[in-house]
């Protein structure tokens, strides 16, 4: 069982929430194919789902420029990683510098508008403009800004030995306005995640894009241990995460917390 409240104050100390996905890219181009190779190593996506990408000219904090050079999607694995190449179409330019590498939520055959949640970029690095045509040229892929902020937080996880109960207080900041957020207890961690251990009630943002929760989670037998717990907030509330057992669009994990008991 789990009772919660929430509200504005923010936590004081605690767990940081990192914003995910996270990772890097490597791309090189190979002058005798024209082909562009982007070598992906990220985690924190929802398991086993696939993503479009492409390079865009511009840069992640302008994204009005339709794609330039596509790739085929990439796919992540049971536990949410990618570690995979994909090779774009012919190049004849090389690597584009000034422009930008984008990940986006859905894969290429659902991708809507650019206005559609289909389309929303989860994963983002500029391309710098003095990149060599050839490459190697590697790539910090993170979460783009949005309106200048990107989702952060804290969660602090208080067990009671007597009673066998956790308290859970969270507090995060840069969400959308007035969005909510499903928010569980996994097994596992951020970069190999896992089953979900104790689901906690949803995470409502106010109008400024601020949250807190305060939850409590009974019959816990045992302490959170030094690894092997995770908490994970969601892109869409508890609601829209899961269509039967399949995790949908909004399923996406947006910040990760490695709990350390």
């Amino acid at each position: 069982m789990t009772s919660a409240s929430s509200g504005s104050p923010a936590t004081q100390g605690g767990l940081p929430l990192e914003t995910t996905p996270t990772g890097t890219a490597v791309l090189s181009w190979d002058p005798a194919t024209t082909l562009v190779t982007a070598a992906i190593d990220m985690q924190g996506f929802t398991p086993s789902s696939s993503h479009a990408m492409h390079i865009h000219p511009g840069t992640c904090a302008d994204q009005t420029q339709p794609p330039a050079v596509p790739f085929p999607d990439i796919t992540a694995d049971a536990a949410g990683a990618i570690r995979q190449s994909v090779v774009s179409g012919p190049v004849p330019g090389g690597i584009p510098g000034g422009s930008y590498l984008n990940i986006h939520l859905a894969p290429s055959a659902q991708l809507g508008a650019s206005t559609d949640v289909s389309f929303t970029p989860i994963g983002c690095a500029d391309i710098p403009a003095d990149t060599p045509k050839a490459g190697p040229v590697t790539l910090k892929v993170a979460a783009p800004q949005k309106n200048g902020e990107t989702p952060a937080g804290t969660v602090k996880l208080t067990y009671d030995g007597t009673q066998h109960s956790l308290q859970v207080v969270l507090h995060a900041t840069g969400l959308p306005a007035g969005s909510a957020h499903a928010v569980h207890i996994h097994t596992g961690s951020c970069a190999a995640q896992g089953a979900v251990l104790y689901p906690l009630p949803d995470l409502q943002a106010d109008g400024a894009g601020d949250g807190s929760l305060t939850a409590t989670v009974d019959n816990v037998a045992t302490p959170p241990p030094a690894t092997g717990w995770y908490v994970n907030v969601h892109m869409g509330p508890m609601s829209q995460i899961l269509d039967g057992n399949t995790p949908t669009l909004l399923f996406a994990p947006i910040l990760c917390a490695n709990v350390t008991g």
